[in-house]
């Protein structure tokens, strides 16, 4: 498991008797130990992941988006907005404008 998951489940596991609540957080953390590879974010050059962060990006890129009063989504249509939001929110519009200007080039020609 990446980083230092196994140590948090057997932490957990050490807390006492299994219940329904240890064992849906012990579920979670296997289910999702593949997005908590902090270890290797930081390799990357993702700096520290703060809870803080997490929460207002999720307003601020997705929240704000796909719940606005009048939007129109579909299941299929919602993450390829989110993409775009995302590719806005971090400065790199201009990746959106070149991919663009070579679809349309290539379609036009």
């Amino acid at each position: 498991m990446p980083g230092k998951v196994t140590d948090v489940i057997g932490n957990i596991q050490t807390l006492g008797r299994k219940n329904r609540q240890m064992a849906k957080l012990i579920d979670y953390y296997k289910t999702n130990q593949d997005q908590m590879d902090y270890p290797r974010y930081k390799q990357l050059g993702c700096g520290m992941i703060e809870p803080g962060a997490i929460e207002s990006a999720h307003w601020t890129v997705i929240q704000k988006r796909i719940k606005q009063s009048g939007q129109r989504r579909t299941r299929k249509g919602a993450p390829n907005i989110l993409n775009l939001r995302v590719t806005y929110m971090n400065e790199q519009w201009s990746k959106v404008i070149r991919l663009a200007k070579r679809e349309f080039t290539s379609v036009a020609a």
